[in-house]
């Protein structure tokens, strides 16, 4: 047992609405994504073990730092994922949360969600700068998640009471349009500029966004079809106006819309073609795998509202 894996897996996410303007303190609706990264941490006699990527570069020194640990015993590590990286699914968060977790179990410290949360949002900030904190909360509680954050230290996680009920959850289809050539700390990078220089025009845009966010909450819970289409639509809208939808993903949403259905962005979006997976709607979930087809993209349904992180004996 000395030796055995500690194993460890986080799901993905999308946001239902609210990217970006969260980063500003407006509210955001996330939801866990049945698609996991799973991360193996196993006890090693050996030194220098090779373990990825260089990403114990960026979570050791966080483990490191918060509990005054000198050295970090030698182990070895490997991660599986059905996340697509750079999709706006949350790769990031969830291998770092749960690299995190294993590497709290395996140092034999108590650890809970809340402080795997704190330390997932540190890995946050070096992947993207000045993330809202929506993303890790979020693969590390599962559910549906409200989330926002008021400052700094201060941010506002609640899991939602209800889960999307059935009739609207099995008509979600994922449409991934690639890997965006600019990275998420670009584009958040970009908006942050855009808005310091229009001011008052992001801040219609945020006021707007909010405001979709929280007819969201009713139209879900009550499935509200007609309503959730309109939502998702105006939502992609703002978005498009705040210049992080290229003109080519444009194309495609606006061929969903033009069937009867709704598309979204579901990251940081971006500039010149592939934005990441497109969050879809359509009461005929064949109609959006024909137009995927059309422009010869991926497409996959996938659960939303999953459980969050999971321990070995979980998964």
């Amino acid at each position: 047992m000395k030796n055995s894996p500690i194993i460890v897996s986080a799901p993905g996410k999308v946001h239902l609405l609210g990217e970006h303007s969260v980063v500003y303190g407006k509210p955001a609706i996330l939801a866990a994504v049945g698609l996991r990264v799973t991360v193996t941490v196993i006890p090693s006699a050996a030194e220098g073990v090779a373990r990825n990527d260089g990403l114990d570069k960026i979570i050791e020194p966080i483990i490191k730092k918060h509990f005054k640990i000198k050295k970090i015993p030698s182990y070895q590590l490997s991660i599986s994922s059905q996340i697509p990286i750079g999709s706006g699914l949350g790769s990031s968060a969830a291998v770092s949360a749960a690299y995190i977790a294993a590497l709290l179990i395996f140092l034999k410290i108590q650890w809970d969600l809340n402080l795997v949360n704190n330390l997932a949002y540190e890995a946050e900030k070096v992947f993207h700068g000045n993330p809202s904190g929506g993303d890790n909360s979020t693969v590390v509680f599962g559910g549906l998640v409200w989330f926002r954050k008021e400052t700094p230290d201060l941010k506002i996680i609640q899991p939602l009471p209800f889960t999307i009920p059935s009739k609207l959850s099995k008509n979600f289809l994922l449409i991934n349009t690639g890997k965006p050539k600019e990275i998420t700390a670009e584009i958040v990078g970009i908006v942050s500029s855009k808005v310091k220089n229009q001011k008052s025009k992001f801040e219609k845009l945020f006021i707007d966004q909010e405001k979709l966010v929280r007819e969201l909450l009713p139209a879900l819970s009550q499935s509200n079809e007609k309503e959730l289409i309109r939502i998702i639509r105006k939502g992609e809208k703002n978005l498009e106006a705040m210049g992080v939808c290229s003109n080519y993903v444009k194309g495609i949403i606006r061929k969903i819309e033009n069937a009867g259905g709704a598309a979204k962005i579901c990251g940081a979006g971006g500039k010149t073609k592939a934005t990441g997976v497109l969050l879809c709607y359509h009461q005929d979930k064949n109609k959006l795998e024909s137009i995927a087809k059309s422009f010869n993209l991926p497409f996959f349904s996938a659960a939303l509202g999953v459980a969050g992180l999971k321990t070995g004996w979980q998964i």
